[in-house]
């Protein structure tokens, strides 16, 4: 599988996020996380992050889990910005914006013009909702805004400019509630996907836990799962292996659907040694290695590892034959 182009919500994933990664019980689902982004800010005082990914193939989907503020979220004070959308030439492409007129979130289409599309979704205060908004862009620009399942907005504009496919959303955080004292409000679990609905998906982060099979690598298990990109395991022989168990959350109770076990690495080309480096999963004694992925030499960059079927034997994953092992391997 292919069409992963983010996941996550830590700050090693997103930019702005410093400090605001909070294990508020009310920000995230525990089936599926141990944390989430927490913002509290006045009503005006814009608070961005953002996340970016690598130029998508086809339409991009992007799902996350919002608990919307803790303050009068069904009132809007001032039109505001939920979520911008960018092409890697830094070109808007497309919004999602509150209503002062009618308190709603609304999809609003970038190209040629600006086109506001008609909305039925008001936030409520506290409510945690699923958010899906999927971007085409082609002849023309179309963006689609989803709760829960439902299409609640949508708007299209004309795209004789040639904007390209976004690479980036900004979560603005601007006038999502009227109140003049600071409210709270949090995300969780946000997946960026290449031409899959990320509608009723969802990803189960788990981490590395105790070393496994192999401990090749120098720094080790210790350096991966501390979660700081400063401490590093390196490899500069290629071949070699880190593996490792796995902690966290195992999905809601009686999941039936598994679509798919990721790997995901952030990872840095050293100046020589190995240029590639992939995921893999250990089962029955046996090592299931994925393609190489070639990361950036410059920064870290993320590296995605992907089974949509148990390669033992080719069928569908199921609850009793995920991988209790994992791990990755230079090339």
């Amino acid at each position: 599988m292919s069409y992963i182009l983010h996941l996550g919500h830590q700050e090693t994933d997103l930019s702005g996020v410093a400090g605001r990664i909070s294990t508020d019980a009310a920000g995230f689902d525990p089936a599926y996380d141990v944390n989430a982004v927490k913002i509290s800010a006045n009503n005006g005082s814009s608070v961005p992050f953002s996340a970016t990914w690598t130029e998508p193939t086809s339409d991009v989907w992007i799902g996350f889990r919002y608990r919307a503020p803790s303050i009068n979220a069904h009132a809007i004070a001032t039109d505001g910005i939920f979520l911008e959308f960018y092409d890697a030439a830094n070109r808007q492409v497309g919004l999602v914006r509150t209503e002062r007129d009618d308190e709603k979130y609304r999809a609003m289409a970038v190209g040629d013009t600006n086109v506001d599309g008609a909305s039925s979704f008001v936030a409520a205060t506290n409510q945690a909702y699923w958010i899906d908004v999927k971007i085409a862009v082609g002849a023309d620009i179309t963006i689609e805004f989803h709760v829960d399942g439902v299409l609640h907005s949508s708007a299209t504009a004309a795209n004789t400019g040639g904007k390209g496919r976004p690479v980036r959303c900004i979560w603005r955080n601007l006038y999502l509630f009227d109140f003049y004292n600071p409210a709270t409000w949090y995300y969780a679990h946000i997946a960026v996907l290449d031409g899959v609905s990320t509608i009723g998906r969802r990803f189960v982060r788990r981490t590395p836990d105790l070393v496994g099979t192999y401990d090749a690598f120098s720094g080790g298990i210790d350096a991966i799962k501390d979660g700081d990109i400063a401490t590093r395991a390196a490899s500069d022989i290629a071949g070699q292996r880190l593996s490792f168990s796995l902690a966290g959350p195992t999905g809601p109770a009686g999941a039936t659907t598994i679509a798919g076990v990721h790997v995901k690495q952030l990872a840095q080309l050293g100046t020589a040694g190995p240029t590639g480096v992939a995921g893999f999963l250990r089962m029955g004694g046996v090592d299931y290695d994925a393609t190489p992925g070639a990361p950036s030499a410059d920064l870290p960059s993320p590296v995605y590892s992907s089974w949509d079927l148990n390669p033992a034997d080719s069928t569908p994953w199921t609850a009793a034959t995920l991988p209790a092992e994992a791990g990755i391997v230079s090339s």
